[in-house]
């Protein structure tokens, strides 16, 4: 420090980090909670010390990532049939603690079989819910689309729990072959790209759908989309299934 009272720092000092993502943090954060749920809600270790819980955590967090989930949804329906699964199997062991006791048995092995059925349960759904994302996936279009609407949910959730939520990128764009970026759109053509299938059942119509179960766009932008010639409204007449979804 000078007598001035000014410091200075060396040319070379690191600049203060940046503050972290908050489209990151809430990821982190759920599969937080997903791994403290089930800390909290499995049953009891086969004893009471740190090491036979921290065994039965892991176990229970192995079973969850053998179930491949990608997201949260997925995480959380693979924990749900981790924690069913492991409560099934509790109680077959509660059913051997009293071998004389036919009723206490007859009661376990009933809450076994059902709880059985609800791990086979979600471990069906989340294999429809993979099995929906992955022909999805197979769609660049809609996965770019998907892409971008998660990560404006999550700047938007970001914003709402008193995070600065980052600026949302742009929409997918078209290729170069309809238009060169996305300034070039008209706001017809970026409703049709964000919106392909409301965009094709407007102009499936001629006009705004009645009792449509979308926010309509404004009547500028309907009118455009319904008598547009450009390419990427004309790619609509070309898609009937779009309209027909």
């Amino acid at each position: 420090m000078l007598d001035n009272g000014y410091i200075f720092l060396p040319m070379d000092a690191d600049p203060p980090p940046d503050p972290p993502d908050p489209t990151l943090l809430l990821p982190r954060s759920t599969y937080w909670q997903l791994v403290h749920t089930l800390h909290t809600s499995l049953p009891l270790p086969a004893d009471d010390s740190p090491e036979a819980r921290a065994h039965r955590d892991n176990a229970a967090i192995a079973e969850v990532a053998s179930l491949l989930p990608v997201n949260a949804e997925e995480a959380a329906i693979a924990a749900r049939c981790v924690a069913a699964n492991a409560y099934a199997m509790d109680c077959l062991r509660l059913a051997r603690l009293h071998p004389d006791d036919s009723r206490h048995g007859l009661r376990c092995n009933a809450q076994s079989a059902s709880m059985m059925r609800q791990a086979n349960a979600a471990r069906s759904l989340l294999l429809r819910v993979q099995a929906a994302r992955r022909e999805r996936e197979a769609n660049p279009a809609a996965c770019n689309q998907d892409a971008w609407t998660q990560h404006c949910a999550l700047a938007q959730l970001a914003e709402a729990t008193g995070h600065a939520a980052p600026e949302p990128p742009s929409p997918p764009a078209p290729d170069a072959a309809k238009a060169d970026t996305w300034r070039d759109l008209t706001e017809a053509e970026r409703y049709a790209v964000t919106y392909p299938r409301r965009a094709a059942l407007i102009r499936a119509h001629g006009a705004l759908p009645d009792n449509c179960s979308f926010g309509p766009p404004p009547p500028a932008v309907v009118r455009d989309i319904v008598s547009g010639n450009s390419p990427i409204l004309l790619d609509l007449d070309r898609q009937p299934a779009l309209a027909s979804a």
